[in-house]
């Protein structure tokens, strides 16, 4: 009867995880022109230049050190959107790994990245949006590239979105990593009980 007990509860922990939601350690937005915004409370996408805003781009990044070598079941980007222009257009956007480092004071161009996207998304409304990221955040952990960090390129010409940067007090873009729970965190409590 215990060992019936014991692959129950193997079974029944099989589908829990863990969950970590990760602020940015640096975010920020480039122009072409170039420009220091990583001390600002929001940041921007763009590339309609006929309305004064070419190629503009947000970078993202995220310390993973404590969960190098571990594989994610999934990992989703949100950010909290609080404009979008009145167009109705919406902003497609492609996701890249930036390939060079950086920090909040970098004040040149555009940070250089890969040349194939690992996502896209057309942000078309204001609130909370979450991407799914897996694959890219899967290639971090398991060392396949380097983490610098991410970039969002509007894909095409499409107008502005902004949304809340790590800055603001409250709706910082967060990566959510969700793990497999180990079965010794999810069992051995009952398995000593049955004994």
């Amino acid at each position: 009867m215990k060992y019936i007990a014991f692959v129950l509860v193997i079974i029944a922990g099989a589908g829990l995880s863990d969950t970590f939601d990760l602020i940015p350690v640096a975010d920020t937005y480039t122009l072409p022109s170039g420009g220091c915004y990583g001390s600002l409370n929001n940041m921007q996408i763009a590339n309609k230049p006929a309305s004064g805003h070419p190629d503009e781009r947000a970078m993202m990044l995220w310390d993973l050190s404590e969960h190098m070598g571990a594989t994610a079941t999934s990992a989703t980007l949100y950010i909290n959107i609080f404009f979008q222009c009145g167009s109705g257009a919406g902003t497609y956007t492609k996701f890249y790994h930036a390939t060079e480092s950086w920090d909040e004071s970098w004040s040149g161009a555009h940070v250089q990245h890969g040349a194939t996207p690992w996502q896209s998304y057309h942000y078309s409304n204001q609130g909370w949006v979450g991407v799914d990221v897996s694959d890219l955040v899967k290639a971090w952990l398991d060392g396949t590239i380097e983490n610098h960090g991410i970039v969002l390129q509007v894909a095409g010409v499409y107008p502005w979105t902004k949304f809340h940067s790590r800055e603001t007090s409250s709706n910082s873009p967060y990566l959510r990593l969700e793990f497999p729970q180990a079965l010794e965190q999810n069992t051995w409590g009952a398995i000593k009980g049955d004994f």
